[in-house]
């Protein structure tokens, strides 16, 4: 009887003993605020238009690149699309009211750190002009980076659209490559001027 008794308590101390040491791992340290914030900014897409019921993406182009063009050295992958911002037109039709460039690379392997930049170019009668560009956006320690132009008004946009990303890869071996791409076609302007 007594071994009993004393089991009982034994293991109703151990419970609590886990049951305190899984709150407190829960809990983990006070996060840093700083880098909390860089990392918010560094990945977070950017806000829609107030008045944009959807957003579609147009003209997505990838690129992988592989460091002195071997997988083996290091992997990274690249993208970029432009994403359209759609509202209501009344009447129950919507129609596109802005654009956007976005880019965003995608550390594979052997990738310390990668920043990006992205421009929104428009092409017309009168040729290319450039429309927006972003700043440059360093994924540190985070898997990826993403950064996005501006929006611009599509209803005073040239109809064809494309974007042109830069990328700067700093590999495991500490080299850097510094590589931009752009959509190959564009993608057409939606609004009734075109």
């Amino acid at each position: 009887m007594r071994r009993r008794i004393t089991v009982a308590p034994t293991l109703l101390a151990l419970t609590l003993l886990l049951a305190i040491a899984n709150v407190g791992s829960a809990a983990g340290p006070p996060p840093d605020r700083e880098a909390a914030a860089r990392r918010a900014t560094q990945q977070a897409p950017a806000p829609q238009a107030p008045n944009d019921l959807f957003v579609i993406n147009d003209g997505f182009v990838t690129q992988t690149y592989h460091h002195f063009g071997n997988p083996a050295s290091g992997i990274l992958t690249a993208e970029t699309w432009g994403e359209g911002g759609w509202i209501d037109a009344g009447g129950g039709t919507v129609a596109p009211n802005n654009s956007q460039g976005v880019v965003r690379a995608l550390k594979q392997s052997k990738v310390l750190r990668v920043a990006v930049r992205v421009e929104l170019w428009g092409t017309d009668a009168t040729g290319d002009h450039q429309l927006a560009s972003s700043s440059t956006v360093n994924s540190g320690t985070a898997p990826s980076a993403r950064v996005q132009t501006p929006e611009i008004d599509v209803r005073t946009a040239p109809c064809l659209l494309w974007t042109r990303a830069f990328v700067s890869i700093r590999w495991s071996d500490n080299r850097l490559s510094n590589v931009s791409f752009e959509m190959p076609f564009g993608y057409y302007n939606l609004d009734a001027h075109c």
